[in-house]
């Protein structure tokens, strides 16, 4: 029994020398430097360190590291972020999920609506094992993709996170009262503010046929980082005022076209040879100068696009239903592309801005 032991000792004593894992030599030259290291992820860090070095064959080689101060980076904003969390096991990324989503795909887009508030953080653990521990409070809307599904959640609170030395970190989020813990990996991205909105939204126009064409800068004071003023809606909280709409003149144009399309249903359709529409200029009217207010399904976003259209010259005919579905934007484009003598290519150039609104 005692020759397996010395055996055994044998063959572990060679691979610890093969390896190159023998105990650094106590006599070796050794330096000591303050190192501070930021590492990107959800919640940036900073993390400062007294890292040790050892002489090793001529040159310095990491021997340990003492963590002497690690906290959220100085001056971290989440405020109105966006990211993307994807994960193609839906139970690993927020484990309080049922059985069913075992192996199931699942994206989950997190806009942070506040900053992170009465912050408090500690380092928990030790070495390899430890984690900082950061309590606040934050509100955040979601927008849940899996098995086909879109579900939104409003104004959920995120009471805290684990963060690790890598960037990964461990959401706290209240739903309906029920806490569940969010995964987040260190290679996390943010999302394009525009993309998310055509994420939240389930009538965006993401096709048009005459993307081709010179387009120009349409602006309105009605819309703030991508969402509509509640003052153009149909809704109790609304005035069912027509927003203010801006471009340049082009060249050629005789005529333009202004309308605001929700999906199919067309909520504007104004004919004029101005290059503005002021706000609260149309409220209800006739074709070629009629308005009415979004007023969407309650809790499920929609995408209100305007779209300016230049005319050479007058349209031969175009079918307008206000107010209603069935409208396609292909098909009005087509109408308005096509001049009083049959000739088409009468748009010569577009203008288009999006925003979505959501009614709570």
């Amino acid at each position: 029994m005692k020759k397996g032991y010395r055996a055994a000792a044998a063959i572990l004593a060679a691979v610890f020398i093969l390896g190159g894992c023998q105990a650094a030599d106590p006599n070796a030259e050794r330096k000591t430097e303050a190192e501070t290291k930021t590492v990107e992820g959800m919640f940036s860090q900073q993390i400062d360190s007294n890292v040790t070095y050892v002489m090793q064959n001529g040159q310095w080689v990491e021997e340990s590291a003492e963590v002497t101060s690690w906290d959220i980076a100085e001056g971290y904003d989440v405020q109105d972020t966006v990211w993307a969390i994807t994960n193609d096991d839906a139970k690993s990324m927020i484990p309080q999920l049922d059985d069913s989503f075992y192996d199931e795909k699942l994206t989950v887009y997190l806009h942070f609506g506040t900053d992170l508030q009465d912050m408090k953080t500690e380092v928990s653990g030790s070495g390899d094992a430890s984690v900082l521990k950061a309590t606040f409070s934050v509100t955040a809307d979601l927008v849940f993709q899996c098995q086909g599904q879109k579900i939104y959640f409003y104004d959920v609170k995120i009471s805290g996170a684990d963060i690790n030395k890598d960037g990964s970190a461990v959401l706290k989020a209240t739903v309906d009262s029920d806490v569940y813990d969010i995964n987040v990996p260190s290679d996390v991205k943010t999302c394009e503010w525009e993309d998310y909105l055509k994420v939240q939204s389930s009538t965006y126009i993401s096709t048009i046929p005459f993307d081709s064409l010179p387009e120009f800068e349409v602006t309105s004071s009605c819309l703030n980082n991508g969402v509509w003023d509640t003052k153009i809606t149909n809704t109790n909280s609304g005035e069912n005022i027509s927003p203010d709409v801006t471009w340049e003149p082009v060249d050629g144009a005789t005529q333009y076209v202004v309308i605001m399309i929700d999906g199919a249903w067309l909520h504007m359709d104004v004919f004029t040879t101005e290059t503005s529409l002021a706000e609260g200029a149309y409220q209800g009217g006739s074709k070629g100068a009629q308005y009415v207010g979004p007023y969407p399904p309650k809790g499920n976003p929609h995408t209100y696009s305007i779209f300016v259209f230049a005319l050479a010259g007058e349209p031969e005919n175009v079918t307008l239903m206000f107010d209603s579905s069935g409208n396609t934007i292909s098909n009005i484009y087509s109408d308005l592309d096509t001049d009083a003598n049959g000739n088409t290519g009468n748009v010569i150039a577009y203008g288009r801005l999006d925003g979505n609104f959501t009614l709570f």
